[in-house]
């Protein structure tokens, strides 16, 4: 009998559970999917633009490594038809540095200011005249750099000990 109250226990503890494996499941593939369609998000054309060597003040870098060290949480996008690089990224110091924010403010930044930088890609080279910087945070634009600028800020803030 008892053995049978047991068994009668487990069967209803597990039965229980069959709607939460359930979800479980559901979960693990929602994040499978997700994983994939940000893989895919990727194009084979960013990959390539990422990889182009950079040459500023005696030193080479890739486009790839510029982004990686001043931002955060990057996205990339290549518009092919425009030649056009668009990166998307959580600010963080040093980059505009030169700027008085309050300690608060900085902090701020750091946690939901985002910098989109965009660019045309010519002769694998970033064109400076066609280069474009905006830090906003709260949908307001705090700071936009245009042309050699900002490319030249973004170069000197990489090369920045």
């Amino acid at each position: 009998m008892t053995k049978v109250a047991c068994i009668t226990c487990i069967c209803a503890l597990l039965s229980g559970c069959g709607g939460r494996f359930s979800e479980i499941k559901d979960a693990a593939s929602g994040i499978n999917s997700a994983a994939n369609s940000a893989a895919s998000a990727v194009s084979r054309d960013v990959h390539a633009i990422r990889a182009l060597d950079i040459n500023y003040k005696d030193t080479s870098f890739t486009v790839n490594d510029l982004f990686k060290t001043i931002l955060r949480d990057i996205r990339w996008d290549y518009d092919l038809e425009k030649n056009e690089l668009h990166v998307r990224g959580t600010w963080q110091p040093p980059l505009f540095s030169d700027q008085a924010w309050s300690d608060d403010m900085k902090e701020k930044l750091t946690e939901s200011g985002f910098v989109t930088v965009t660019c045309q890609i010519i002769d694998d080279k970033i064109d400076s005249q066609q280069m474009s910087i905006t830090l906003t945070y709260n949908d307001e634009i705090l700071l936009q750099k245009n042309g050699e600028e900002a490319l030249h800020h973004l170069y000197d803030t990489y090369l920045l000990p």
